[in-house]
């Protein structure tokens, strides 16, 4: 039975290995039914704008159904598993129909028959013309390959990236800015196909500059329309918007307009000739500026914390660089847990948090953000038996926190130092952790993680390279 979809959508696949390693989840416990959760937003179907395009995409050969960009409800998430979400960004969906006289079910289907993770001809793709979100830290539209059929017809998830995030330092819009602006999309294999609903984008209004391609790598992904095919989709994020009444908005109904196309058969000796679009590069990493001047400082003020904190005994905690590689997941049908291409995720091991009430942990390091190092960082603390993240910071809240501990340092502002505990007592830069279950608490001797991201370096618009970073630290502290 297939219950892997994007719905499952994990950030570290490090967490999810361990929680499957340890007997806390099987491989069907990665993934979050569908059917469960909500979806808010929709579809412009109706609207002028896309009855145009559709018109326009019927005129280059293709069948053209409705889909949705939508948002997910992760509310019902613990009723299977949350999979590793980072609090600090919702999380949104291509939702497609099957194709026609399509017979393998996709996975998951809404009761409008739509699904996130979808079986693909080659030829097929989705094309969106929407509004890119708010002004914020960061938003991407990346695509995955979800799961594949092993040697005996098991589907296992596979839930890995199959090229660069389509962010904010590279969308093309037609305002030509990237926030709030009027954008297009084509998802897709096939270079016949996505030339064809090119054209009908530029036929219907849109200018050639705010045209983007998504691709489906072919040399990755097995298309069809069968058991033996995979399964595709996009994932959207979003983190740290200026505006949270504009962010709720945006989330409550993102608008715009998605459709599945697929050609037709002998509509025209060309349409879905098989000419599959090259293997997308990845993006540079940036070599300079490194951190590693800073080192010294991040090392003054972890024994500045230990010294702030002498009731309690202090250990440190190791921090693991967690960069998965999501062609070695698909070569493997290992999971990649959704991996970003956009991010790193160092991450504890997994252990018991909490022992009691007076435990807590210092999170610290470069506040790789004022660095110039990333568009945003953040901290989350994971409970594992549902793969759920409880809270987190991002790093819109890093200034002056290190500054306690370090008082006329002068290299206290380009670091950080954070509190994840039980009880906070107004202490400034400290967030609580909550008692409770799955979704919002973890109680005492229950396993976990803390799990870090460096999103996106604006001069390279891709993850930094993890060699120029100094890693985030942990420390533990337990009352003596």
């Amino acid at each position: 039975m297939r219950t892997f979809s994007l719905l499952c959508f994990a950030s570290l696949a490090a967490v999810a290995n361990a929680a499957a390693c340890s007997g806390g989840s099987s491989e069907s416990d990665l993934a979050v039914n569908a059917a469960s959760l909500d979806a808010a937003g929709g579809n412009d179907g109706r609207s002028p704008e896309a009855q145009n395009l559709a018109s326009a995409l019927a005129a280059q050969g293709f069948t053209v159904q409705n889909g949705a960009f939508a948002f997910i409800d992760m509310s019902n998430c613990c009723a299977t598993s949350c999979s590793g979400n980072n609090p600090s960004s919702p999380y949104g969906a291509f939702y497609v129909p099957p194709a026609p006289g399509q017979t393998t079910p996709n996975s998951n289907p809404r009761p409008d028959g739509t699904s996130s993770g979808v079986h693909l001809r080659a030829d097929e793709a989705m094309v969106f013309v929407g509004n890119t979100p708010p002004e914020g830290s960061y938003f991407g539209f990346t695509p995955y390959l979800f799961d594949r059929p092993d040697a005996r017809g098991n589907r296992k998830p596979v839930f890995a990236s199959l090229s660069e995030t389509l962010n904010q330092r590279v969308i093309g819009t037609v305002g030509g800015t990237p926030f709030e602006q009027r954008t297009a999309i084509i998802a897709a294999a096939d270079k016949t196909t996505t030339d064809r609903a090119r054209a009908a984008l530029v036929a219907s209004g849109v200018p050639d500059g705010a045209i983007n391609v998504i691709t489906f790598d072919p040399a990755l992904g097995h298309f069809g329309l069968d058991e033996a095919s995979d399964t595709f989709g996009i994932l959207f994020r979003m983190a740290v918007l200026k505006d949270p009444a504009k962010r709720d908005a945006y989330i409550a109904n993102p608008g715009g307009t998605l459709f599945r196309i697929t050609p037709i058969a002998d509509a025209d000796a060309d349409a879905g000739s098989g000419t599959p679009l090259p293997s997308p590069p990845a993006r540079t990493k940036a070599t300079s500026p490194t951190e590693q001047a800073t080192r010294p400082a991040v090392d003054r003020l972890g024994d500045a914390i230990k010294n702030a904190y002498l009731a309690s005994t202090s250990q440190a905690v190791r921090v693991d660089e967690g960069t998965p590689d999501p062609v070695s997941c698909i070569q493997n049908l290992t999971t990649c847990a959704g991996d970003n291409r956009d991010t790193n995720y160092p991450g504890t091991p997994m252990r018991v948090l909490f022992a009691n009430d007076d435990d807590f942990y210092v999170v610290f390091g470069v506040d790789h953000q004022a660095d110039g190092k990333t568009s945003y960082s953040n901290a989350s603390v994971y409970a594992l038996e549902k793969l759920v993240g409880l809270v987190s910071v991002a790093s819109d809240k890093y200034p002056t926190s290190a500054a306690r501990y370090l008082p006329g340092d002068p290299d206290a502002g380009k670091l950080y130092a954070w509190k994840f505990a039980r009880h906070c007592d107004g202490e400034a830069f400290c967030t609580v952790v909550p008692k409770g279950a799955c979704p919002t608490g973890i109680e005492n001797g229950a396993f976990g993680n803390i799990t870090f991201r460096t999103y996106l370096e604006p001069s390279s618009a891709t993850a930094p390279l993890s060699s120029t970073l100094v890693r985030d630290r942990v420390l533990y502290f337990k009352k003596r």
